[in-house]
């Protein structure tokens, strides 16, 4: 037996395991290089009640946090490389409410590494009025973020914010005219032939979507997760996006090579660089264009035996992604281990998937 068919056996095992033991009821995991794919398989099931659906290569998954580096980060290595921003243009130049006070000094660098001294987290869906249209809620969203006191000042802590996403969010609509969504599928999902990675899955696809937990009542299967994406018509910088296996792969692949995707230059290499790259103001934390390297969430990314180096992200769902450059590697992990009542714990079984794969890489 080679050692890709014994770390495919090893993988098997933890994956049915995880499912044997309620931490979640499906897994779907890919590990593969910049040109291959080494392991691709799903298991469990997609839906648990009111029926069971079983969980296929092509089921979709809600990524939550993946967004934040794979629509909105790479979104802004676009509008980097077409010179439309610079990492350290403060946050004034496109809302010029933060004019005065620490706020001023806020950059783009601050919002994509988590270093503003926004607040991590405000429930929107509860404090806020639903009778608003979808374009009032957003601006509704947008100025009350543009309010909230700072909890550090710039660039002097980490504070893991969704609230500086969706601001980013706001921001690379106001420089180009264009939503969000649509904006990654023109610079992003098209030319990478991409079908099922995109925000706001049609009602037609929401069977083959992974179900979540319940909202007012109804199952989530196709409809967002977050509670302030969904308060935003589903389309957000910092969750809302949503995927199947396949669609993340090439997404892995391009960046492996350097932007390059489906026979097409994507992105340019110096751009994917600096993705990856720590661009981080705080000694403490090192993080990338939306993607951690090295932080107090890199455990669950990255397990026990990855270097630092490695980057990737996770999210709240139960989905997480690692790339490694270096051992031209990546893993995709996704899961809906909030369905149907968000008790699940992943913790172990994520670290246990990375630690299996980093020693069947390393251990030779």
């Amino acid at each position: 037996m080679g050692r890709k068919d014994r770390l495919a056996g090893q993988l098997d095992r933890l994956c049915r395991e995880a499912i044997r033991q309620d931490a979640t009821p499906s897994v779907a995991l890919a590990v593969g290089s910049s040109d291959q794919i080494f392991y691709q398989r799903v298991f469990g099931w997609r839906r648990l009640v009111p029926t069971r659906q079983k969980a296929l290569l092509g089921t979709i998954y809600d990524l939550a946090s993946l967004t934040k580096p794979l629509a909105t980060g790479l979104l802004f290595c676009c509008l980097l490389e077409l010179k439309l921003v610079d990492l350290d243009d403060p946050v004034r130049r496109f809302l010029p409410i933060w004019r005065r006070g620490r706020k001023k000094h806020i950059t783009l660098r601050h919002l994509l590494t988590h270093t503003s001294g926004l607040p991590a987290f405000k429930n929107y869906l509860e404090v806020s009025d639903l009778s608003l249209s979808a374009p009032q809620r957003g601006t509704f969203v947008r100025d009350d973020i543009l309010r909230t006191p700072l909890e550090a000042a710039p660039g002097k802590k980490f504070i893991y914010s969704d609230l500086g996403f969706i601001l980013l969010g706001e921001i690379a609509t106001l420089i180009t005219g264009e939503s969000l969504d649509h904006l990654v599928e023109k610079f992003l999902y098209k030319k990478l032939g991409l079908r099922e990675t995109r925000f706001c899955p049609p009602q037609s696809r929401w069977q083959r979507c992974a179900a979540t937990t319940y909202r007012d009542g109804a199952l989530l299967q196709g409809q967002v997760h977050d509670p302030n994406a969904f308060y935003l018509g589903g389309v957000s910088g910092h969750a809302g996006l949503f995927s199947d296996l396949s669609g993340l792969v090439r997404l892995c692949q391009m960046i492996l090579r350097e932007g390059e995707g489906n026979g097409q230059p994507v992105i340019g290499p110096d751009a994917i660089r600096l993705f990856r790259s720590n661009i981080s103001p705080c000694q403490d934390v090192q993080r990338g264009i939306g993607v951690d390297i090295d932080s107090p969430y890199s455990l669950q990314m990255r397990g026990r035996r990855f270097p630092i180096g490695v980057f990737g992200h996770t999210g709240y769902t139960g989905t997480s992604f690692l790339i490694d450059p270096r051992s031209d590697l990546f893993v995709i992990l996704l899961t809906n281990r909030v369905h149907p009542d968000d008790k699940r714990d992943i913790s172990q079984f994520r670290i246990a998937v990375m630690d299996t794969i980093a020693g069947a890489l390393f251990d030779r």
